[in-house]
C-alpha cells in the first residue's frame, strides 16, 4: 500500500535524527521523529506523498479513519490549494445532491434557503406549499442553527444544503430560531420537483416573476409563468432575482432567449478554447416594460440574466450592487476514476457590452437599499419591490399616453 511503512516495517532507515519531548504552550505534548529511507529520492509525486502520509496515519494515529475518508480529504485538500472558493471536490453523496439541484429534482424537505452575507445565518426564504417542510411546521424567516445536531454556524450554504438533503423517507432534525425561540423540527425527506419560478399579478397590469435559482426545469416554468401573466393582461413585468445564487448557464441563456430579440446574449472565454458566443434565436421576445430586482446576494446566473437585460436596454435594474461572480464553473463526474465529482472554475463570462462583472457586480439603474425586516421578508415592508412597482406604473402610464 505505502512506500516504506507497513504494519511490519521493512528496509533500513538512516535512523532517528531527532527525538525530543516538549510542550507547545500549555496544551500539547509532542515527539518528533525524522526517518530517512536509504537511497530514497525525496522529490515525490502527489500519489507517493499521499501513500507516505497514509502509512504514518496507519501506524501512529491513535484514532480510526476510513480509507475513503482519507482519500476524500486528500483530494479536497488538493482542490483547496487552488485558493478558488468556487472550485470544489464532491464526495459521492455531495455529487449526487449537486446534480439533483442542477436537474431540478431531488430528495429534500421542500424549502429554499439563503445565507445572509454579514451574519452568515442560514435562513428559510421560501417554503413549498404542501411540501414536507410546510407540513412539519417550518416557516419563512426561520434561522437554521443545526442539522441533526451539527452546528451550522460559519458553514457554507452548499454544505448546509447537503446536510439537509438525503434519501427519500429518511428524517432530518433542524434546530431553528424563530422570534428568539429555539425550536426542534423533525422533517421526513421526500422527492421534490424544484419550483424555481413563482409568479402572480401584483396589481392591475403589473406582473411579477420571482426566480429563486436556475435549473433545468426553470425555462419551462418561466415560459408557463409568462404565458399566464399575459392572459391576465400584464402590461409590465417585474423579475425578482434577489437572493438568487445562480445555477445552470444553459437555463439562463434559454430564458434570456425567450426575453430578448436577435442579438448577443453572452460570451464565454475558456482556457485554450475558442470564445463561445451565445445569441438569441429571435423566435420569441418580450416587448413590454421590464424591471429586474437585484441585491447583494444576486450572483452568477442571476447576474447574467439581469446584466444582459440591462446591456440590451430591455430592463431597468432596481436594488443594490449585485454579488459580482463573473466566472463559470464546470462539473465533472469522477465516477469511473476516484469517485465523486469535481467543480472547477473554467471560464469567465462577458455580457453583451463585453464587460466582465467579476468582483465588481452589477450597478442598479435605481439604487434602493432594503429597509424591511430581513428575517421575515414581508412584501408589505419590501421597499425595493414598492419602488419597482412605482417605476413600473410610470413606464406603463408613459406608454399609454403615447398611444
Amino acid at each position: 500500500m505505502g512506500l516504506f511503512m507497513n504494519n511490519q516495517w521493512k528496509g533500513f532507515f538512516a535512523g532517528v535524527v531527532t527525538t525530543c519531548l516538549f510542550i507547545i504552550g500549555t496544551s500539547a505534548v509532542c515527539r518528533i521523529f525524522h526517518f530517512y529511507p536509504f537511497g530514497k529520492d525525496l522529490s515525490m509525486s502527489i500519489a507517493e506523498k499521499i501513500d507516505v502520509v497514509e502509512d504514518y496515519i496507519d501506524n501512529y494515529y491513535i484514532g480510526t479513519v476510513s480509507k475513503e475518508d482519507l482519500r476524500d480529504g486528500a483530494v479536497k485538500g488538493m482542490v483547496e490549494a487552488l485558493e478558488d472558493k468556487y472550485s470544489i471536490y464532491y464526495t459521492d453523496e455531495e455529487y449526487k445532491s449537486v446534480m439533483a439541484s442542477v436537474n431540478g429534482s431531488y430528495s429534500g424537505i421542500g424549502a429554499t434557503v439563503i445565507q445572509e452575507e454579514k451574519s452568515g445565518n442560514i435562513i428559510i426564504y421560501e417554503v413549498s406549499k404542501g411540501g414536507a417542510a410546510e407540513q412539519a411546521g417550518l416557516k419563512k424567516g426561520d434561522i437554521i442553527k443545526s442539522v441533526d445536531g451539527k452546528n451550522v454556524g460559519g458553514q457554507k450554504l452548499d454544505d448546509v444544503i447537503s446536510l439537509v438533503r438525503g434519501e427519500e423517507g429518511t428524517k432530518v432534525v433542524l434546530e431553528i430560531l424563530r422570534a428568539k425561540q429555539s425550536l426542534r423540527i423533525e422533517i421526513t425527506r421526500a422527492t421534490i420537483k424544484n419550483i424555481s419560478i413563482h409568479s402572480k399579478m401584483l396589481k392591475e397590469k403589473i406582473g411579477y416573476i420571482q426566480i429563486s435559482d436556475f435549473d433545468d426545469e426553470s425555462p419551462k416554468q418561466f415560459e408557463t409563468a409568462l404565458n399566464q401573466l399575459e392572459k391576465e393582461n400584464m402590461q409590465g413585468l417585474i423579475v425578482d432575482v434577489r437572493n438568487n445564487g445562480g445555477g445552470s448557464l444553459t437555463a439562463v441563456v434559454s430564458m434570456l432567449d425567450r426575453m430578448l430579440p436577435k442579438g448577443t446574449l453572452l460570451t464565454v472565454k475558456e482556457k485554450n478554447q475558442k470564445d463561445e458566443v451565445y445569441k438569441s434565436t429571435d423566435e420569441k421576445s418580450f416587448n413590454k416594460p421590464c424591471i429586474v430586482l437585484i441585491n447583494e446576494n444576486s450572483a452568477s446566473a442571476s447576474e447574467v440574466f439581469a446584466g444582459a437585460m440591462q446591456d440590451r436596454k430591455a430592463a431597468t435594474l432596481v436594488g443594490v450592487t449585485s454579488y459580482g461572480k463573473g466566472v463559470v464553473q464546470s462539473i465533472y463526474s469522477l465516477e469511473n476514476s476516484c469517485g465523486g465529482g469535481l467543480r472547477l472554475t473554467t471560464a469567465r463570462y462577458y455580457l453583451p457590452s463585453n464587460r466582465c462583472i467579476h468582483e465588481v457586480g452589477l450597478t442598479p439603474d435605481i439604487e434602493v437599499k432594503y429597509t424591511g425586516d430581513k428575517e421575515k421578508y414581508k412584501e408589505s415592508t419590501d421597499n425595493q419591490l414598492s419602488t419597482a412597482i412605482e417605476e413600473m406604473e410610470k413606464k406603463i402610464e408613459t406608454l399609454e399616453n403615447k398611444q
